[in-house]
């Protein structure tokens, strides 16, 4: 190598470095120790005047990425009168995980298993914290209610309809929505579902009146939400472009936030919890708009995202055969943005980015993408790194320095 190349070489190295960090960073960054309720302190002035905090995961398969959005739900419950937890489910799926919240069904080890469809929930920490939960609510007024706000299955949703038509004492019958969004389903099928929901919304504003008598507007309003989410399914399955679907998935998740923040109230705050992909400002799959940035778009600054990241660990993830294993975080790229948050504390840390963007010393530095850690949502990604734009895309970066692989519940 000739005197020439190694004098680049050692101008460039520096150079493309600074550009994945800078000093200033620590300026706007808080340490903690463990994740608990307690360590948050440093949110009280952040999330003062929000009314969604998004709380994101790097993969979904992390057993810290379960612990830190529920200590941050007692957090903000406590500090900041946040009652709402919306998950990454189904609409239903999570209507059944809060019966058991509110005391009203006693079987949850049967609902995480059997009636929720969701992998990542059917483990020890989840249900240690759905316990917690249901605990915290039998002593406090101000208690959490839990939503789902997806509508990628509606098989639960059919199910929670049936239970009101026979409390309603109605013979009639629901036909269809056995597949879910991601299956292949017959044009036949398509028709049928369609007509099946069509059928079913007449009936329920043909017989609102009566059936709120018997029960209450505010449970007649929950199931008709049921209804809706049968019409969005309905809607997604006839689309003829695989991309379409993830559009109208992004799309429905804004729209069931929206509902449920309305029915719990006009002063209701939430906090939503889903991939980084679906929390931050950003395109999915390059073309989609996530739920995050349509959030973004309705609640402007009213909305906080907050990224995850993490230094080293194991997480669990399907591999690209769909077969699911404990998978080992590769080592960290020296010159990358996760590298400099890692270089910044030896303990986990939180930048708050919407706050730092605005100083003149970092501007320059945020105006060009950084390179970050892959993770995994349902699989693991193909690639170690990934760029962002990470001061338009969120609002806050949460680092762990380790992670721990998710532990299946027993």
């Amino acid at each position: 190598m000739n005197f020439k190349l190694i004098l680049i070489i050692l101008i460039i190295i520096p150079i493309f470095s600074n550009a994945q960090c800078n000093a200033d960073l620590k300026k706007y960054s808080t340490e903690f120790e463990s994740i608990n309720s307690n360590s948050f302190k440093f949110f009280d002035d952040v999330l003062e005047d929000i009314k969604i905090v998004g709380i994101g995961e790097k993969t979904h398969g992390t057993s810290q990425f379960t612990i830190l959005p529920f200590e941050l739900m007692k957090y903000l419950n406590q500090e900041h009168n946040f009652k709402i937890l919306i998950l990454e489910t189904g609409f239903s799926e999570g209507a059944y995980l809060n019966d058991y919240i509110q005391g009203k069904r006693d079987d949850l080890n049967y609902i995480v298993s059997e009636i929720n469809s969701t992998w990542r929930y059917k483990t020890k920490s989840f249900i240690k914290y759905m316990q917690e939960i249901r605990a915290f609510n039998e002593i406090n007024d101000n208690k959490i209610v839990l939503y789902g706000c997806e509508m990628q299955w509606a098989k639960k949703d059919v199910d929670r309809i049936k239970d009101y038509l026979k409390k309603v004492k109605s013979s009639y019958e629901i036909d269809g929505f056995e597949k879910h969004l991601w299956q292949e389903i017959t044009l036949a099928e398509k028709s049928d579902y369609y007509i099946s929901y069509h059928k079913l919304r007449q009936y329920f504003n043909d017989n609102e009146r009566p059936f709120i008598s018997m029960t209450s507007k505010s449970e007649f309003d929950l199931i008709n939400h049921c209804i809706d989410i049968l019409g969005q399914f309905s809607t997604a399955i006839n689309q003829n472009v695989e991309q379409r679907k993830h559009d109208f998935r992004e799309i429905y998740m804004l729209e069931n936030i929206e509902w449920i923040l309305e029915y719990e109230g006009v002063n209701s705050k939430a906090l939503y919890w889903a991939h980084n992909g679906h929390v931050g400002n950003m395109t999915v799959n390059n073309t989609a708009n996530s739920t995050g940035s349509l959030l973004k778009n309705v609640f402007a600054e009213k909305y906080y995202s907050i990224a995850t990241d993490f230094g080293s660990g194991q997480f669990r993830a399907f591999s690209a055969d769909w077969k699911m294993k404990i998978n080992d975080l590769p080592p960290i790229e020296p010159h990358s943005f996760t590298a400099c948050i890692k270089n910044l504390s030896s303990n986990n840390l939180f930048i708050n980015i919407r706050l730092a963007k605005n100083d003149d010393e970092l501007i320059p530095f945020f105006k060009n993408p950084v390179i970050i850690m892959s993770g995994a949502g349902a699989q693991v990604s193909p690639k170690p790194t990934t760029t962002m734009n990470i001061s338009k895309e969120f609002d806050g970066i949460i680092f762990l320095q380790k992670s721990s692989a998710i532990i299946w519940m027993e």
